[in-house]
């Protein structure tokens, strides 16, 4: 049985087309009570979203407007009408004056497909509700200048974005359709993603999202796609991620504690489900010695790839619902020896030796 996406899509629709009177402007409102007036405990997500926001304001004082930043929207300029859900716009370029061409920022990350860039912990502090820029949804807008700014995109990730609002995979080795999950794969050369699946049939339920959210870039001011920013990337690790995505907030993809639900079962993961970063395990592969590694709750994925880049490992496998993932030691290494340099690096938790199966050997 699918789950189903949060938000529900019929609160994202009433929040940004029918918005009552009480939660025209969210500033307003407090969070510390009902509303009837009696004084509440404040949810965790409620506080992880005021934290992010504060973070965010120190983070960003107010500055002039230019590209990267993620502004926030409140309303529709030429009409006046306040949204009653939070969204924001990253500045791609200037267009004249105050209006800016970009695109869509939004916060309901369960609902990502495949040209919606997730945006991560490495992408520096973010406020909860920039949680991925919508690739696919360009608009012009125009801007005071006094916007909060969310949060600030390398150039690389501003021309990530733009490759990715004209990019459709072909490649054989393309994700199923799988609401609610998401992955890292390859842009091109030197550039990793990580963004939802493709969209499915007629039954998927991102489609009507996606519309909802063209039908908001129209009144807001639909253009075409802002002109491809060039930049040189990191050779990151191209590798696969694919997990539930967490309600709203970041689908980061550092190594998580025990229990947070993951999509991919190590060494056997689905075929059907591999990004095109990562092709299908090879029978050579199969039969190779693997590492397990686990590395310690919250540590950094950017420090997930270093250790791995150390021992020249490549990742073939995993995150389980442990927190463990299986590597390739390099050819011309002990497995053990490449295990033991794991287990020196403050940030493992474990690292063992896993013999290949018999069974995948003898097909």
């Amino acid at each position: 049985m699918k789950r189903p996406l949060f938000p529900p899509l019929s609160q994202i629709e009433r929040e940004l087309f029918g918005v009552p009177d009480s939660f025209a402007d969210e500033e307003l409102v407090d969070p510390d009570r009902s509303p009837l007036g009696i004084a509440v405990a404040p949810s965790d997500h409620l506080l992880a979203m005021m934290e992010r926001r504060v973070a965010a304001d120190q983070a960003y004082p107010p500055a002039p407007l230019a590209v990267g930043q993620i502004r926030r929207l409140t309303s529709v300029s030429h009409s006046g009408r306040q949204l009653g859900r939070s969204c924001a716009v990253l500045l791609g370029r200037a267009v004249d004056g105050r209006r800016w061409a970009g695109w869509l920022v939004a916060q309901e990350s369960d609902w990502a497909g495949e040209r919606d860039l997730i945006l991560q912990e490495e992408d520096g502090v973010l406020a909860l509700d920039a949680a991925m820029a919508q690739a696919w949804n360009p608009v012009e807008v125009s801007l005071r200048g006094d916007e909060a700014i969310l949060g600030k995109l390398s150039p690389q990730r501003v021309a990530a974005v733009s490759t990715l609002s004209s990019h459709v995979p072909t490649d054989a080795q393309w994700v199923a359709p799988r609401p609610g999950r998401i992955g890292a794969w390859d842009l091109d050369e030197g550039t990793t993603v990580v963004t939802g699946t493709p969209l499915g049939g007629d039954d998927d339920p991102r489609a009507a999202y996606q519309d909802l959210y063209r039908r908001l870039a129209s009144e807001l001011g639909f253009v075409a796609a802002p002109r491809p920013v060039r930049a040189s990337w990191l050779d990151w690790l191209g590798a696969v991620f694919v997990r539930p995505v967490v309600t709203v907030g970041l689908a980061g993809l550092a190594v998580v504690q025990a229990g947070l639900l993951m999509f991919g079962g190590g060494a056997n993961q689905e075929p059907d489900v591999a990004f095109r970063s990562v092709t299908v395990a090879a029978l050579d592969d199969a039969c190779r010695t693997r590492i397990r590694v686990m590395f310690k709750v919250d540590t950094p994925y950017a420090e997930v790839v270093v250790a791995l880049r150390q021992v020249d490992a490549r990742l073939v496998g995993g995150p389980s619902e442990t927190g463990d993932i299986w590597i390739l030691p390099p050819l011309d290494q002990d497995p053990n020896e490449v295990a033991a340099m794991l287990r020196q690096n403050h940030l493992v938790e474990r690292s063992e030796v896993v013999p290949p199966e018999e069974r995948a050997c003898k097909r």
